[in-house]
């Protein structure tokens, strides 16, 4: 026969409380097992937007992302016959995984048929090795400005900048799997006499095709399909390529811009107080140092992560 143990005791050897005990052995009388046992159905009022509301919603959100929370209520109303507040609503999407984010813009005019023979073309003839990008880039008084901040809950976070941008600068870089090949700075904007002087130094740099660094892609601006410029290439031996029209996911140097304007934002009053005793001197000396270095903080690292992303490895 088993010792008789009291409650007690129970809770000294087990470290439950007494109370807890008791409610065991009341529920292991009532219900001859020692825990209560679950509802076998959900309690609580029924949710009123059902799995087919859902589909309903995921359809709708397909076609346009956008969407606001009472259009939604508007038109599960008029097309699925239900009432139903915006916070029913915001919790299906959660439950349904789906959340809140910024719209990653693209071009309506973007051809999937040109994209798609870009990469045919690209993944039949070249290697990753062989590929040199350029394109341009504007630098003025605001691209160094910060764009995040501290502030306490509900206040604002404020700071004085600049908002008339003073002179402009372009950025004409080439970058390839072996990082940042050639660049060059002007104030203003790149014309074509500019940029076939830069494309013929940064051919210097590059190998007759199929070497390596031995194809310029670039985008489709009028003075990247400059004559002289196309016929340049061709004749030192060397190829080129247009990325198809408002593409620049596929173009790793916007990746490069993305880390150049960082470096710019870190240093930001580096290269504001250069730019405004330029203005006041006129010596631009300070402002192209700074600029190279940004740029050229750009590691192969960097350059062969964003090939990478682009697709292109």
């Amino acid at each position: 026969m088993l010792p008789c143990i009291s409650l007690p005791e129970i809770s000294a050897y087990t470290g439950i409380s007494l109370r807890q005990i008791q409610r065991i052995q009341s529920t292991c009388r009532r219900t001859g097992i020692p825990w209560q046992p679950r509802p076998t159905c959900n309690v609580g009022r029924p949710r009123v937007i059902k799995a087919q509301n859902i589909q309903f919603l995921q359809s709708l959100l397909a076609r346009s992302c956008d969407v606001f929370l009472d259009e939604m209520q508007a038109t599960l109303e008029r097309r699925c016959h239900i009432e139903v507040s915006m916070a029913s609503i915001w919790r299906a999407l959660r439950r349904s995984g789906y959340t809140m984010k910024r719209v990653t813009k693209v071009a309506v005019e973007r051809s999937i048929e040109k994209r798609a023979e870009y990469i045919a073309r690209i993944g039949l003839n070249y290697e990753a090795e062989q590929l040199v990008f350029v394109d341009e880039a504007a630098c003025d008084k605001r691209t160094p400005t910060r764009i995040n901040g501290w502030s306490m809950v509900g206040t604002r976070a404020r700071k004085r900048c600049f908002f008339i941008r003073g002179r402009r600068y372009s950025l004409l870089p080439a970058i390839s799997l072996d990082g940042i090949m050639a660049l060059d700075i002007v104030e203003g904007a790149f014309k074509s006499l500019t940029f076939a002087e830069f494309i013929d130094g940064l051919l210097d740099r590059m190998n007759p095709f199929p070497g390596p660094n031995s194809v310029i892609v670039m985008d489709n601006c009028a003075i990247h399909k400059s004559p002289i410029v196309l016929e340049m290439i061709l004749e030192r031996g060397m190829q080129y390529e247009f990325l198809p029209p408002y593409s620049p996911d596929y173009n790793p140097i916007e990746l490069a811009f993305s880390s150049v304007r960082n470096h710019l934002r870190r240093h930001s009053e580096r290269i504001r107080a250069a730019m405004t005793e330029s203005q006041l001197d006129g010596d631009d000396i300070d402002v192209y140092l700074a600029l190279h270095e940004a740029v050229f903080s750009v590691t192969p690292e960097q350059a062969r992560a964003w090939f990478s992303h682009c697709n292109y490895i």
